[in-house]
């Protein structure tokens, strides 16, 4: 028999907790990929080819480009769906016989993948691709795509693409056209071994890092090429590159130990005129630390670089340098984001450098005399008689081919990361920051890919003593089958772009409303895209004055701040009655919409009893049985 109505009330209490909701690590929100597509909030393009590396938007001429296995594609940045456009170019088929008589796959390295898709002017790309295992390069005028929705780009219609594409698709390569040349870091031979980093294209002869020599490059996995103005002379320009590699310095009984590193050359090197002959001749790099300290003292590194965004401020000369980072060892599954001061970087690079005097001694500071000019400076009209890199002295030149490691390591905001993932199901693998102007402060939000087809949205909340609270606000599922996020952008209008092998996907940034009806629920989420304006949960528009407006990234409970202006608060509980039949089990569900919320289940003391006595729950979930 049931129990009547006055005898056994179960009651869900679904109340938020007002109180610490914003310190959870878990999402706020989250969203599988067909929640995401039944809110209007996502665009899919399906790809058959796969293998995406690559997306470029244009925003002057409202493309995306899409860099894949022998496509380039061209759709619309303002809705992917609308006509998209592809140019194939696949890999020559002698290319692809010769590749598989070398032992190749087919299909994962006997074709052409897109590793380079760099704009070069308003008219033309600048494309590469493996060309199963003979890479090859193109300019390819963007107005090719108006032609027809389907073509195809001959053999003829490139060139060499040695020095500017690895060979093999899975070697990482990252790549900048700067000034109308290429920049590019890859592995530039048929095995794989030779780990390098180049310029090629425009006028000047092609330059690279010295050869098959390990206290360069030991094989390096390249991330990010990037230039970067440290000063007001134009003549002290760089261009940086990120990148992981065997730690040279760091072998022995610990065996083969990864280090991230940040390198530098400056744009006007031309290499020496005697020794380094068409080599950097500046080429300097330094380790990139990203660690947390464990209860007995000892470092856990994050060794492992995925990926690098360069978020620029108001001073152009000190952008904040975002990194996200793995664990290399296969133990501990772990993920974090350390961000860099550019002054920081810099100062590292003016530090004192490692030594090593023969193959049985240990890496050193050295402490011998360093020539002037300083090893790895630019040569300017500050030294007068230095014009070119050809024109240094031959002991600054063997100095720097000897020496391009420096002793200070590259310590992050805080000593430590802003945010770490360890124990969890998936890696970081993208990352994107976009700088948000909400109504009481100005915040860095995180959009972070991971290797199960995951996008988390996050922010970091500055407290008290230089401490920092990161929030995380959404957890979205943004492809059906959970493939990696192999490339993410963004455009002014405020779409996020991500890629796997699955195709590409189109994400508004934000949907206030779905975090609430109330102003306190609004405040709660910490979205900085989001503000109560009186009426709702809206978008916060920085041109337009709302009189109401309230956002939490204030210190401010929220409560106070939506009594404050006299709002109506409506936080009561939602209210949830079962019935349970006497002698059996039953399962007590609840799955609110915030993960921050709090759920109570209560049930009645006797049957004659107004008492209600409070269930214990794990995950808000448990099984009842009423004797």
């Amino acid at each position: 028999m049931c129990w009547p109505v006055t005898a056994v009330l179960l009651l869900a209490h679904l109340g938020a907790t007002l109180t610490g909701a914003w310190r959870a690590s878990q999402p706020r929100l989250q969203f599988t990929h067909s929640e995401l597509i039944q809110n209007g909030r996502l665009l899919t393009l399906p790809l058959v080819a796969g293998d995406l590396h690559s997306l470029v938007p244009d925003e002057d001429g409202r493309h995306l480009y899409v860099a894949m296995k022998d496509n380039l594609l061209s759709t619309s940045l303002d809705d992917i769906t609308q006509n998209p456009r592809k140019l194939y170019w696949p890999a020559s088929p002698d290319r692809v016989q010769e590749c598989l008589m070398a032992g190749k796959d087919l299909e994962l390295e006997c074709a052409n993948f897109l590793r380079v898709l760099q704009p070069f002017n308003q008219t033309h790309l600048y494309v590469c691709g493996t060309g199963a295992f003979n890479p090859r390069c193109a300019f390819i005028a963007t107005s090719i795509f108006q032609r027809s929705e389907h073509q195809t780009l001959s053999y003829s219609q490139t060139e060499c693409g040695k020095g500017k594409c690895p060979y093999d698709p899975f070697q990482k390569t990252a790549s900048a056209v700067v000034d109308g040349e290429l920049y590019a870091g890859i592995t530039s031979d048929f095995m794989s071994r030779d780990s390098a980093f180049f310029r090629s294209l425009g006028s000047r002869h092609v330059i690279r890092t010295e050869q098959y020599d390990s206290t360069w490059l030991q094989n390096a996995q390249f991330v990010r090429v990037a230039p970067l103005s440290e000063t007001d002379n134009p003549e002290d320009d760089k261009v940086y590159v990120f990148f992981t590699e065997r730690a040279q310095e760091a072998e022995g009984a610990a065996g083969k130990v990864l280090y991230s590193r940040v390198a530098r050359v400056c744009k006007n090197d031309i290499g020496g005129q005697r020794s380094l002959v068409n080599k950097w001749s500046t080429f300097q790099k330094a380790r990139m630390v990203c660690s947390v300290p464990g209860p007995d003292g000892l470092e856990t590194h994050f060794n492992q670089l995925q990926d690098i965004f360069i978020l620029q401020g108001k001073d152009k000369k000190n952008p904040l340098i975002y990194g996200l980072f793995t664990t290399s060892s296969d133990i501990l599954n772990g993920s974090a984001v350390c961000v860099y001061r550019m002054e920081d970087i810099v100062r590292a690079f003016k530090g004192n450098f490692l030594h090593k005097e023969g193959p049985q001694y240990k890496w050193a500071e050295f402490t011998g005399k360093v020539p002037y000019p300083r090893p790895g400076t630019c040569p300017s009209s500050t030294y007068g008689s230095y014009s070119s890199t050809r024109e240094y002295p031959d002991d600054v030149i063997f100095f720097s081919r000897t020496h391009p490691l420096l002793q200070e390591n590259v310590l992050p905001l805080g000593e430590r990361p802003l945010l770490v993932r360890v124990g969890v199901h998936y890696k970081f693998s993208k990352l994107l920051v976009d700088r948000v102007e909400a109504i009481d402060s100005t915040y860095d939000v995180l959009f972070i890919g991971t290797d199960s087809g995951l996008v988390l949205k996050a922010i970091h909340l500055p407290r008290e003593h230089g401490q920092s609270q990161e929030v995380t606000l959404e957890q979205l599922q943004v492809f059906q089958h959970k493939s990696p996020v192999t490339a993410m952008t963004l455009s002014k209008k405020k779409w996020l772009f991500v890629g796997s092998r699955e195709g590409v996907s189109q994400l508004a940034l934000y949907q206030c409303e779905l975090y609430g009806q109330a102003c306190a629920e609004c405040c709660l989420a910490r979205d900085p895209y989001c503000t109560w304006d009186g009426h709702a949960c809206s978008p916060y528009m920085p041109t337009v004055r709302r009189r109401n407006a309230r956002h939490l990234g204030e210190e401010e409970d929220p409560l106070t701040q939506c009594v404050r202006q006299g709002a109506v608060l409506q936080v009561e509980a939602e209210q949830r009655v079962m019935m349970v039949a006497e002698g059996n089990s039953t399962y007590l569900e609840c799955l609110p919409r915030s993960r921050h919320a709090a759920v109570t289940w209560y049930k009645q003391a006797g049957e004659n009893s107004p008492e209600l006595n409070q269930v214990h729950t794990i995950h808000c979930c448990t099984f009842l049985f009423v004797s």
